[in-house]
Formats: C-alpha cells, sequence, structure tokens
C-alpha cells in the first residue's frame, strides 16, 4: 500500500512531502496485533505514556486501509508530533487522460504529550473532493487509540 501511496503522490501532488514518507520506518500491524495492543489497554496491562517519551522521530503507522506518517514536532511547542493520516478511498484519482485508480483521503493534524489532536488545513485535495471536519475528527479519534497505545507500548 506504501507504493501505491507513494505513487499517487507522484502523480498529484509531486511538490509535497514525498520524502518524508520514503525517510520514515515502516511498521505495519497486523490484525492480531492490533488485537493485543487493544487487549492490553483496556486491561490496564499497557499503561498510557506521554507522546514525548517515544522515542521513535519519523515512522509510517500501517494498519488496514490506512497509513499515518508521524513525525516528531521540532518546533519546541506544546506539540509532540505531527502527523498525516491518509487512508485509502473508493474515489478516482485521475493519474493520466487514460488511467483512473483508488485516490488517497489526507487528513493532517498534530498532537500534544497528553495524544490530544488539533486538525490542520491540508492542501491534499483532488478536484470535487468534499472535506467533513467532523468526519475527519471522527477518523482520527478511531485511529488514535492504536496509535496511542503503540507509541506507549515502543516508549521508553
Amino acid at each position: 500500500m506504501l507504493k501505491k501511496l507513494i505513487k499517487f503522490l507522484e502523480n498529484n501532488y509531486p511538490d509535497s512531502n514525498i520524502n518524508d514518507y520514503l525517510d520514515a520506518k515502516y511498521i505495519q500491524l497486523s490484525g492480531p496485533q492490533l488485537k493485543q495492543i487493544s487487549d492490553a489497554l483496556n486491561s490496564n496491562e499497557l499503561q498510557i505514556k506521554p507522546a514525548s517519551n517515544c522515542s521513535a522521530d519519523k515512522f509510517i503507522f500501517h494498519f488496514g486501509g490506512t497509513l499515518i506518517l508521524v513525525q516528531k514536532d521540532s518546533a519546541n511547542s506544546s506539540v509532540a508530533y505531527q502527523a498525516e493520516l491518509s487512508w485509502e478511498t473508493d474515489f478516482l484519482a485521475v493519474h493520466s487522460t487514460r488511467n483512473k485508480g483508488k485516490g488517497f483521503y489526507f487528513i493532517a493534524f498534530e498532537f500534544d504529550d497528553d495524544y490530544q489532536v488539533t486538525l490542520k488545513a491540508t492542501n491534499k485535495t483532488l478536484e470535487d473532493q468534499i472535506r467533513n471536519t467532523a468526519q475527519d475528527q471522527d477518523l482520527i479519534d478511531k485511529a488514535m487509540p492504536v496509535l496511542k497505545g503503540f507509541m506507549s507500548a515502543i516508549s521508553k
């Protein structure tokens, strides 16, 4: 899926952050691994640690049809990480006049040490693509527990 995303970015957003994706460590979790994190969170076996305790500076977190590029914020602000969720969708993205394929929907956000999310504007929208802030927030709210659990699990 990462290869499809890179190709999609090259074709639709060639001046975007493609190198951030290429330079990041790629982590893909399977269904059983996701369940293990969920179960550990629900049973309090896994304690949530502040985001800044996570030693990973830049990684791609992949589960299901979702990729999240997560990058440690270096601006010395209350923001711990900048992130970009990319979700494979069924809408068609024109790669050329003759070739059409699945597209990606992007949501930019940032989060603090307590994993409190703030949505950010993104210029990665396709023509006629409708943005819905409430739906974007819902998607992030569904992805954050898994990301928070994973980051806590690999934290010092």
